[in-house]
């Protein structure tokens, strides 16, 4: 009798193989999951903000929310431009401690509580809520003139999205 000596391993490398790719394809899986739900986008804020007034004279703009979500003013930044053309010097970083900026004294956005004239201040801004700031002087151009289009972009930085861009003709 004689005895056939076979040496065939093709079988366990096809084996192999497939544990090798379903080993990669799992830690791969794993990887992009774990990214994806470790990153968490910002939700833009929906609200609706409106220019109530200006003064020429003192380059006051008054600004009214009128409706919508209520945002962290601390999140925002107000862009100003006349006639299709940005001022120097904007709101970049609200609160605003310098005269031109939402409230100079306390940081935050002024409230009209009531029929009275008394203002709460907190750092919210909910609707029917009002924001007042003056242009500063020194800005390029310096000032408004009647017929003047004035744009007021506020610029919602978390979510890196504009909330809204009134305009206004002075």
């Amino acid at each position: 009798m004689t005895f056939k000596s076979i040496n065939n391993d093709s079988g366990i490398s096809e084996v192999m193989g497939v544990i090798l790719i379903t080993a990669i394809v799992v830690v791969a899986s794993g990887i992009v999951y774990t990214m994806v739900t470790g990153y968490e986008l910002e939700q833009p804020v929906i609200a609706n903000i409106d220019i109530e007034s200006v003064n020429a004279s003192n380059e006051e703009v008054v600004l009214v929310h009128r409706g919508g979500e209520s945002f962290d003013v601390s999140e925002i930044s107000i862009i100003i431009s006349v006639n299709g053309e940005t001022l120097e010097k904007n709101l970049i970083d609200l609160p605003d401690f310098r005269p031109a900026g939402f409230d100079p004294l306390e940081g935050v956005l002024h409230k009209l509580s009531g029929a009275t004239a008394n203002y709460s201040h907190d750092n919210i801004w909910d609707p029917g809520d009002t924001g007042n700031f003056n242009i500063a002087g020194t800005n390029s151009p310096n000032n408004f003139d009647s017929g003047d289009l004035l744009k007021v972009t506020i610029y919602h930085r978390p979510s890196e999205t504009i909330i809204t861009s009134p305009e206004h003709r002075v």
